[in-house]
């Protein structure tokens, strides 16, 4: 049976969504469109351009070792930060990293390819700070035209564009990363609308859809900073947005993730991918009865 996969926002808890994919695979399984946010528009992103889950596997095995080394400082702003704010001077600091390194990364894995060359049915939400409106990027063919009101939300739909910075776009987290600049608009995380873009993927004309949810399950730690802030506060956000947004999904899976797990502890990403694999096993019947045509149930969660 046909499908489409809805991955959410999580960031190194984004891991788990390769896991599900190894799991669904071995089974049998495999969407023939996706939608992702964030760390679920990476996956989303990679698999859409045609990278192989081998490589996926190996890239995140890799990123455990060396994902700090793609995190670039904006150490200018933040010395300038402090005695602009004194002297109530605009700021220069934009987010505490430049996210250009992770663009660049993201880039060389798709090798370059545009959402439009995409051989994959493909849908990647950001937030435009300018309108305020979710600007919903995919190369899925709708027999409808898009509509303008998402679950009460205006949404504007962008069918082009470079792939890589349009995953650094719905990955840029307000505060963490650096604003993208794209088309003429200024773009952070697509999860500050839609973390789990099951009602895009819903209104781009898919009706049969998994989601996997990596959000929701941190917690605070004791010594928490400031990147503990602003992740817990989106998550926050993410859980009431996905109760209000008016959703289509038949099973939303929830791989049961360490709450230590942070916004980027690249370090566990072997084991959280690990993890999603593990846990998708054990939900396959699930998966199975879900997609069964003749054992069709609505909004399943486990």
């Amino acid at each position: 049976m046909s499908f489409g996969l809805a991955l959410s926002g999580g960031g190194a808890r984004g891991a788990a969504h390769v896991g599900v994919l190894m799991a669904l695979r071995e089974h049998g399984f495999w969407p023939d469109c996706m939608a992702g946010t964030s760390a679920g528009s990476i996956v989303a992103g990679c698999i859409a351009s045609g990278v192989a889950l081998e490589k996926l596997k190996k890239e995140v095995e890799y990123l455990s070792e060396c994902g700090k080394w793609y995190l670039d400082p904006d150490y200018r702003g933040m010395i300038q930060f402090i005695p602009q704010m004194l002297a109530r001077k605009p700021a220069s600091l934009k987010g505490f990293l430049k996210g250009n390194r992770l663009e660049r990364f993201l880039c060389e894995v798709t090798e370059g390819r545009r959402l439009e060359e995409c051989p994959m049915g493909v849908l990647i939400p950001a937030v435009d700070l300018y309108s305020g409106k979710t600007v919903t990027y995919t190369n899925i063919k709708s027999p409808k035209p898009f509509p303008r009101e998402v679950s009460g939300e205006t949404v504007i739909w962008e069918e082009s564009g470079m792939l890589c910075a349009i995953m650094m776009a719905s990955s840029s987290v307000p505060g963490v990363f650096c604003p993208r600049q794209l088309d003429g608009r200024l773009l952070v995380d697509g999860g500050v609308t839609n973390n789990l873009p099951v009602s895009l993927l819903a209104a781009a004309g898919v009706e049969t859809i998994i989601a996997v949810d990596v959000g929701g399950q941190s917690e605070m730690p004791g010594k928490y900073s400031i990147l503990d802030i602003v992740s817990r506060s989106l998550e926050i956000r993410g859980e009431s947005l996905e109760m209000c947004h008016a959703q289509g999904e038949i099973l939303t899976l929830h791989p049961r993730l360490p709450k230590s797990a942070g916004l980027l502890d690249f370090s566990s990403m072997e084991e959280l991918m690990q993890i999603g694999y593990d846990d998708t096993v054990k939900q396959m019947a699930s998966v199975r009865r879900a997609l069964s045509p003749k054992k069709f149930r609505k909004n399943e969660r486990f």
